[in-house]
């Protein structure tokens, strides 16, 4: 009975050592990952800081610098673990086209809204006219765009529509004021 326990358990061993070992690099590989993605994104965020550049732009920038290499190293930690990255990317891209096909309008919205935070047609207060719709622009979110109106009324408008519509900025030139005429002297 002994023996069987010694070679069930040296069987056990020799079972979980490699994949033990499998474990412990994948772990240092997401660890060592993580914090190359963390200096990544500090060294662009510090070599960026003295530019003119948009801080949206900026940070949109950094964030994605972060994410790339915080995905290559969990593509690494994959194949090291055994999982076949051609695989996972191929499943990933069939999911991804089927959420996209199935959120097509949500993300129009979505990708509108970036490219009027690149764009900026209108800021934060300015008034504007959209359609039939005219106020204060209070918000511009990644899927609408949120205006108060004279009656206090709140009117969100899809960036898609933003985008593909007229917009009529009505703060962007102050309004010309016509000169007052001195009165006639009087005879």
């Amino acid at each position: 009975m002994q023996a069987w326990l010694e070679a069930i358990g040296s069987g056990l061993l020799a079972t979980l050592a490699p994949l033990t070992a499998r474990v412990f690099g994948v772990l240092i590989i997401l660890l060592v990952s993580w914090r190359l993605a963390a200096a990544a994104r500090s060294w662009f965020e510090r070599a960026t800081a003295r530019s003119r550049a948009d801080v949206n732009v900026r940070v949109l920038v950094a964030r994605f610098v972060y994410l790339s290499v915080l995905v290559y190293g969990l593509l690494w930690a994959l194949e090291v673990f055994g999982v076949s990255p051609a695989a996972l990317v191929t499943a990933l891209g069939v999911l991804g086209l089927a959420a996209s096909l199935a959120l097509q309008d949500l993300l129009k919205n979505f990708c509108s809204g970036v490219y009027l935070l690149f764009e900026r047609p209108f800021r934060i207060g300015d008034e504007i006219t959209v359609k039939d719709f005219r106020g204060r622009v209070v918000d511009v979110g990644m899927r609408t765009t949120s205006l108060r109106t004279e009656d206090d009324l709140q009117v969100m408008i899809p960036n898609a529509v933003v985008l593909s519509e007229v917009v009529v900025n009505r703060s962007t030139y102050p309004a010309t004021a016509t000169p007052a005429r001195a009165p006639d002297p009087e005879p």
